[in-house]
């Protein structure tokens, strides 16, 4: 825009030129420019929009930076640091403290990758964030040829379910975890392979119902219905629930407690 304020202009020239041969030192003149930004806006010269602005145009420009970097034959820590920063963040229906604790607990590394999509190339970076309200939730340290790398190599999120599988856990892991935010032990598939090398899935195993964790923290389900459909009936002779509204909340209440402790 002509009436931009020149750090603006600097930067947007840069996301527009910026390319395989350039790509370094166009990196380095936008995290110039990223400082000139801040410093600006500290002194009250641009506003916050213009700040915006700024920031959206340097993080594409690192997003370009690392893209070209990916098809040069050594990768720079520094680009390496960016990598990490723009990865991802998947959200993963399970939860690590009932599925693989040890990642937690100890830092254990079990292997990870994609399961589909096998036939594409995995352009992007991510880590991988549980269900639970814990920070702890994730998993950001990978396996590695040589040593441990802080992100997953995967495909680009096309809106589509993604797959990932955790290798290794096993009984022990099972064991061990915690019904940490009352998440209840998972559906399983117990997976037979024949003697000519096929497979096929002998059981399935269904995970554990809402009602089954209020049961565990030793909460009656049948007197918790109970109390909330009392609840719903004096809300609706006092006016504040039609007939309809009340029987569909107790319908979904009681549908509620039969549902997994997941996402479905």
């Amino acid at each position: 825009e002509d009436d931009d304020p020149q750090v603006i202009t600097e930067l947007r020239e840069l996301y527009e030129n910026i390319s395989n041969k350039n790509y370094r030192e166009y990196y380095h003149d936008a995290l110039d420019q990223k400082d000139s930004l801040h410093t600006q806006f500290n002194l009250g010269l641009i506003s916050l929009e213009d700040r915006a602005k700024g920031e959206v145009l340097f993080w594409e420009i690192c997003e370009r930076a690392l893209k070209f970097s990916r098809s040069s034959r050594f990768l720079e820590e520094e680009f390496d640091a960016l990598k990490k920063i723009l990865a991802s963040k998947y959200l993963c229906n399970f939860s690590l403290f009932r599925s693989a604790p040890d990642s937690w607990a100890i830092g254990q590394l079990f292997p990870i990758m994609p399961i589909h999509r096998l036939n594409e190339h995995p352009t992007d970076y991510a880590t991988m964030v549980d269900v639970t309200c814990d920070s702890d939730g994730r998993i950001d340290r990978f396996v590695d040829l040589r040593d441990v790398k802080e992100t997953l190599e995967v495909h680009p999120f096309t809106g589509e379910p993604y797959y990932f599988a955790i290798f290794l856990v096993g009984a022990y892991q099972e064991v061990m975890g915690s019904y940490h935010n009352l998440f209840g032990l998972p559906t399983e598939a117990q997976v037979v392979i024949d003697h000519d090398g096929k497979f096929h899935v002998k059981k399935i195993v269904q995970g554990q119902k809402i009602g089954d964790m209020l049961a565990f923290a030793r909460y009656d389900k049948s007197q918790a219905w109970e109390r909330f459909r009392e609840f719903v009936a004096v809300r609706q002779a006092a006016g504040k629930l039609t007939p309809e509204a009340a029987e569909s909340l107790v319908a979904r209440y009681e549908a509620d407690l039969g549902r997994y402790t997941y996402l479905e």
